[in-house]
């Protein structure tokens, strides 16, 4: 089976749909937030959960600009990837340009948000019964080595994981790793955000950087 199969097609979300799946953004949906954005939890009309980012663009460019780098990001797609389902930009009001680019991504198991966990968590801090074995542990790192791979196989040309870090690593209740937020440095030219650290939102209670 082809890596990512099992996703649906990428596609160009309204902002409709996002205002409908977060009830417009509220403050219930916040899951965390940071230097360069927020996350919500939304809900699909065909049931799917997902987690989207909004990214604040601080340069002021046309739609067209981010085409090709939005082109890049629909291309990385493995088992071992927190892959987007699509993305939406929010232009200004005055049509000078895009003011925030939302990325979309699936839960992968719906409803089951808090069985996602740090890495960390199942390394040194899990709670009794939950703290990765050994041979979990080498699976793991396995699967975050598939994961690296693939970014570098020049799939995508310029992608590289070499800011990885551990707060990025995700293990959902399968204890299946996958790997987050390695798409962010190829907007962070078009953001006006280059040479700034990319790293996943501050925590917001126990639900840090979970998708």
């Amino acid at each position: 089976m082809k890596l990512g199969a099992s996703l649906p097609a990428y596609r160009t979300f309204a902002m409709e749909e996002l205002q409908e799946a977060t009830h417009n953004f509220d403050d219930s949906t916040l899951l965390g937030e940071g230097s360069h954005g927020q996350i919500y939890r939304g809900k699909l009309p065909d049931g799917t959960f997902v987690a989207i980012r909004g990214l604040e663009m601080r340069k002021r460019q046309s739609p067209q600009v981010y085409t090709h780098l939005l082109e890049q990001i629909s291309k990385l797609r493995h088992s071992h990837l927190v892959s987007a389902l699509g993305h939406c930009l929010e232009c200004h009001p005055d049509d000078s340009g895009v003011s925030r680019v939302f990325l979309i991504h699936a839960i992968q198991v719906a409803m089951e948000t808090i069985k996602y966990s740090l890495l960390t968590l199942g390394l040194a801090k899990g709670p009794p019964g939950r703290k990765l074995t050994w041979p979990q542990r080498i699976i793991a790192a396995i699967g975050v080595a598939k994961g690296i791979q693939f970014l570098h196989t020049g799939i995508v040309p310029g992608v590289k994981s070499n800011n990885l870090r551990i707060k990025n690593v995700l293990l959902d209740h399968d204890l299946h790793v996958k790997i987050s937020s390695y798409n962010l440095p190829l907007l962070a030219e078009s953001r006006g955000t280059m040479g700034t650290t990319v790293s996943s939102p501050a925590p917001k209670g126990s639900v840090q950087a979970r998708y």
